[in-house]
């Protein structure tokens, strides 16, 4: 664990329980946040998202490699 982390998680177990759901709502925040900003480098990133859709197109039309075929093939 980070030495931030380890900082906030000590500064944690001194907050009231009081205050303590504001902090659950922050971090709940920042975590949706965090989601949507890869979300979007995901969605602007147009030849990863092509991938993405070209494996779902692979993946509709049962064009699969099972796992044994990947392994006895590296």
């Amino acid at each position: 664990m980070s030495t931030l982390r380890a900082k906030a998680h000590e500064i944690i177990e001194y907050i009231s329980e009081n205050k303590i759901t504001e902090v659950v709502d922050f971090l709940e925040y920042l975590k949706i946040k965090e989601e949507l900003e890869a979300t979007n480098e995901i969605m602007n990133d147009k030849n990863l998202l092509a991938a993405i859709m070209n494996g779902k197109k692979q993946l509709m039309q049962g064009d699969l490699v099972t796992l044994e075929d990947v392994i006895e093939n590296v």
